[in-house]
C-alpha cells in the first residue's frame, strides 16, 4: 500500500469518526431538547376545582418536583360530578386526592393506599346566620340545611350531639353562603377555609361549629392511590410522594407566589384575597413543619372507623392493614426477613462446619500454633451452638427493641402533637365566635350613633346599652364616648365593684353613668388659668326591679377625660359603614371588668 494510499485511508476513518461523533451530538442535543421523552407520565385527579386547597400540586409541578423526580404529571380538575376515588380505583387515575372516606372505599372493595394525609384536620364545618338564632348544635334539630355530599365527619358531630343527619330537611348546596343571608337555608356545610371569606366580606355575621370543638377529629384531604399501583411502580409511588409533600412544603413557605400562580395559570373565579384567606386557613390545617407534612399514624385512623361504625356506615372498626403506606415498613420487614436468613445460613454453616471437622484437621493443627487459639482446646457443639445463638440473637432482639421504641414513640409524639393542635385549633375559634358576637354589637352601636349622635346624650340611651350589656355573658361594660369627653357606660356590679364603691345600693346589680361633655373656666391660683371640668353622673339599676335607689354626684377632675382605671387598647376594626367614617375600637373599662366598648375619635 503506498503512502498516498495510507492517507486516503487515515482520512477516511477520520471524516467517519466525525460523522459518527457528529450523530452522536445530534442524537444527546434531541434527547436534551425533549426530556419529557424519559419521563414517566402519571396523572392526579383533585376532588374540587382549582384553588389553595391544592397548592402543593400545583407547586410541585411549576417548580420541576415532578420532573427531577422523572414524572410528567397531568393534574385533572376536580368538580361535583368526580368520584375520585372510583377513579383511583379504576385505574383512570393513577393518584388522587381523597378524603377519610378510604375507609368506608375498602369495605365496598377499592383497596385504595393513603400515601399521605395532607389535612391533619378536616376544615369541614357548619355556617350559620346569627340572625337564625342557632346558638348551639342542638338548635340545629328540624332546620333546613345546604349539605354537600361526603360531609361525614358533619353527619359524626350531628349524632354525637344527639341528632339524626339524615333527618334534617335539606336543600341543594350551590357553594353560596348569600343563600344563608336570604334566608334559602338555615345553615350550610362549609370549608373553614372558604365560605367564611364571603361573609366577613359582606359584613354578615355568622356563626360556625366545628366536629374538632365536639370531639369529632377526622383527617381531611389525604394523598392517595390504588394497592395496585404500590405493587406495580413502588418506585414511583415513592417518587411521587416525595415530590408532592416537596411541593407542599414550597407553597406555605411562598403562599402570595402560588396565590398568583393559580390566579396565572388554574383559575381566576376566585380573587386573590379570596386565596390568601383560604392559604392562611390551610396552613393551620397542614402545618406540622416542613419535615412532618404528610404524616399519619393509625391510632388517628383507630378513631376516625370507630366513628364511622357508630354512624353505622362500617360493619368494622379495624383499620385495614393496607390503608396506611408505610415505606420503612416495608423496609424493616425484608431487613428482619434478610437478618433471620443470615442468621440461619450461619447456623447451617457452623453445623455443616463441624460435621467435616475431620478434614478440617490440618488447618485446624496449624492454628493451634496462635497461643490463644491452643486455650481454648478442642471446641464442642454445643459451645459452638451456643455461641452462633448468643451471637445472632443479641442483634435481632436489639433490632426488635429499637424498632417497637420507635414505632411507640412516633406514635406517642403524633396523638400528643394532634392534641394540642386539636386544643389549640379549639381555643382559636371560640375566641372568633367571641369576637364576631361582640363585633356585630359594636358596629350596631356604631351605626346608630352615626345616624343620631345626640341619642346617647339621652337618658333613653340606657335601655340600648343596658340591653347590649346583657346580650352576651361575656361582656361586663359598655360604653360611648365622644371627642368632646361626653362619655355614657353600663356595667355590671359584682363583688369588686361593691367593694369598691360604696355608694352602689345593694340590691343593684348594673350601673348606669356617663361624664358630661368637658368645658372650660377660670379658675385664679395665683394666675389666670384655664381649667377642664367634667360631672360624672351615677345610677345603680336593678336587673329585676328597674330603677333603684340612685344618686348623682358631680366630681371635678382637673385634666382628666375618664377614671383612670379605664385602660388599654385591645383590638380595632376598620371603619364600620358607610353611613359613619369614624373608626371605633374595643376597651376594657375597670380593673375587674374586661369589657366590650365603643370610642369613637
Amino acid at each position: 500500500m503506498t503512502v498516498d494510499q495510507q492517507s486516503l485511508g487515515r482520512a477516511a476513518s477520520l471524516k467517519k469518526a466525525f460523522l459518527i461523533g457528529a450523530m452522536a451530538a445530534t442524537c444527546l442535543m434531541s434527547l436534551a431538547a425533549h426530556p419529557a421523552a424519559a419521563l414517566d407520565r402519571v396523572s392526579l385527579q383533585l376532588k374540587w376545582k382549582h384553588q389553595f386547597q391544592f397548592a402543593g400540586y400545583y407547586a410541585a409541578l411549576e417548580q420541576g418536583f415532578y420532573r427531577e423526580a422523572g414524572l410528567d404529571v397531568l393534574v385533572r380538575e376536580g368538580g361535583p360530578d368526580i368520584e375520585v376515588a372510583e377513579d383511583v380505583a379504576s385505574g383512570k387515575a393513577d393518584f388522587g386526592v381523597c378524603s377519610s372516606n378510604v375507609l368506608r372505599e375498602w369495605e365496598k372493595g377499592r383497596r385504595l393506599v393513603v400515601l399521605a394525609v395532607i389535612f391533619q384536620h378536616s376544615p369541614a364545618i357548619i355556617l350559620v346566620p346569627r340572625r337564625a338564632d342557632i346558638t348551639s348544635i342542638s338548635d340545629l334539630r328540624g332546620r333546613t340545611l345546604m349539605d354537600a355530599p361526603g360531609s361525614d365527619e358533619i353527619a359524626a358531630m350531628l349524632k354525637r350531639e344527639g341528632i339524626d343527619y339524615t333527618a334534617l330537611p335539606r336543600m341543594d348546596h350551590r357553594g353560596d353562603p348569600r343563600d344563608l343571608l336570604a334566608g334559602r337555608a338555615d345553615a350550610m356545610v362549609a370549608y373553614s377555609t372558604n365560605e367564611p371569606f364571603v361573609l366577613e366580606q359582606l359584613g354578615a355575621a355568622y356563626r360556625s361549629f366545628s366536629p374538632t370543638e365536639y370531639g369529632v377529629d377526622f383527617y381531611g384531604d389525604n394523598l392517595c392511590t390504588s394497592e395496585g399501583q404500590v405493587v406495580a411502580h413502588p418506585e414511583r409511588v415513592v417518587a411521587f410522594r416525595a415530590a408532592s409533600l416537596k411541593g407542599w412544603a414550597y407553597a406555605l413557605a411562598h403562599k402570595e407566589a402560588t396565590v398568583d400562580l393559580i390566579l396565572k395559570t388554574y383559575s381566576a373565579k376566585k380573587g386573590r384575597e379570596a386565596l390568601l384567606f383560604e392559604a392562611a386557613r390551610t396552613d393551620t390545617l397542614v402545618r406540622r413543619g416542613a419535615a412532618h407534612i404528610g404524616e399519619q399514624n393509625v391510632e388517628r385512623w383507630q378513631a376516625v372507623a370507630a366513628s364511622y361504625r357508630r354512624l353505622g356506615m362500617l360493619s368494622d372498626d379495624a383499620v385495614p392493614s393496607g390503608l396506611i403506606w408505610d415505606r420503612d415498613e416495608k423496609f424493616r420487614g425484608r431487613l428482619l426477613t434478610a437478618m433471620l436468613l443470615l442468621g440461619v445460613g450461619l447456623a447451617v454453616i457452623g453445623l455443616l462446619a463441624y460435621r467435616i471437622r475431620g478434614s478440617l484437621r490440618p488447618a485446624v493443627a496449624r492454628l493451634k500454633g496462635f497461643p490463644l487459639i491452643a486455650a481454648l482446646g478442642r471446641p464442642r457443639l454445643s459451645l459452638i451452638m451456643s455461641l452462633a445463638f448468643v451471637g445472632l440473637s443479641i442483634p435481632i432482639l436489639l433490632f426488635i427493641l429499637i424498632y417497637n421504641y420507635t414505632k411507640n414513640s412516633t406514635a406517642i409524639v403524633a396523638t400528643l402533637n394532634d392534641a394540642v393542635v386539636q386544643t389549640s385549633q379549639a381555643a382559636v375559634e371560640r375566641t372568633e365566635q367571641l369576637i364576631e358576637s361582640t363585633e356585630s354589637l359594636l358596629r350596631f352601636l356604631a351605626e346608630v350613633s352615626a345616624a343620631d349622635p345626640d341619642y346617647f346624650r339621652t337618658e333613653q340611651s340606657r335601655d340600648v346599652l343596658y340591653r347590649a350589656l346583657t346580650s352576651a355573658a361575656h361582656i361586663d361594660a359598655v360604653y360611648v364616648s365622644f371627642d368632646d369627653g361626653y362619655h355614657r357606660v353600663v356595667t355590671r356590679i359584682d363583688e369588686d365593684r361593691r367593694r369598691s364603691d360604696p355608694q352602689i345600693p345593694a340590691a343593684a346589680n348594673w350601673h348606669s353613668s356617663y361624664i358630661d361633655a368637658i368645658t372650660y373656666g377660670l379658675s385664679r391660683v395665683l394666675a389666670p388659668s384655664s381649667r377642664r371640668i367634667q360631672c360624672r353622673h351615677r345610677r345603680g339599676y336593678s336587673h329585676f326591679t328597674g330603677l333603684s335607689d340612685g344618686q348623682a354626684d358631680a366630681n371635678a377632675h382637673g385634666d382628666r377625660a375618664c377614671d383612670q382605671s379605664r385602660y388599654g387598647l385591645s383590638y380595632s376594626i376598620a371603619s364600620c359603614s358607610d353611613i359613619s367614617r369614624r373608626r371605633f375600637r374595643w376597651m376594657c373599662l375597670g380593673q375587674h371588668h374586661h369589657g366590650c366598648a365603643v370610642a369613637f375619635s
